[in-house]
């Protein structure tokens, strides 16, 4: 499915364990507490992986390195590689690039403190000065909550800077 041909690729295909699978005769038996640790333990290992590939992300931008392929934007090289839809390419980037002045909620979302969710929304109202707050403010909401809250609170000061030299993601 991702460009994954190439030699000394990272990425392998990995069976999921027994106890995750699902076969059509139905689920394996596994207690709903152990299923719920699991789905939580995941959502963690998601969110830190998430927060890899924006580090990443930011680092690919910040270098130009979708220059080489004559794209327009580091969105635009996303949206073809990585097979996202334009918009959540630009988001991706939106929020790899605010992250980096950001070193409270980086330190959070690294953590897995903090969810690709709840970082977007806070990514959009969140400044050095008052991210520390935010970042605190958002610990017992659900994602949900942190949208409307930053969707009320309004659009943050700082505009989404660009890498020198690049065409709008």
């Amino acid at each position: 499915m991702f460009d994954t041909h190439q030699s000394g690729s990272i990425f392998a295909v990995a069976s999921p364990s027994a106890d995750l699978a699902a076969s059509p005769a139905g689920p394996p038996q596994v207690p709903l507490e152990r299923l719920e640790a699991q789905i939580c333990e995941l959502a963690g290992h998601l969110a830190a992986a998430t927060f890899r590939f924006l580090v990443l992300l930011a680092d690919f931008d910040a270098r130009r390195g979708w220059a080489s392929w004559e794209m327009t934007s580091c969105a635009a090289w996303l949206s073809w590689k990585c097979q996202m839809s334009s918009g959540t390419a630009r988001e991706h980037v939106r929020v790899a690039r605010a992250l980096r002045d950001l070193p409270v909620i980086r330190a959070e979302f690294a953590a897995a403190r903090l969810s690709y969710a709840k970082v977007r929304a806070l990514t959009r109202i969140a400044t050095p000065q008052n991210e520390a707050g935010l970042a605190e403010l958002a610990g017992p909401m659900t994602g949900n909550q942190l949208e409307r809250f930053a969707g009320r609170t309004g659009r943050s000061p700082r505009p989404m800077t660009r890498a020198p030299g690049s065409a709008a993601s």
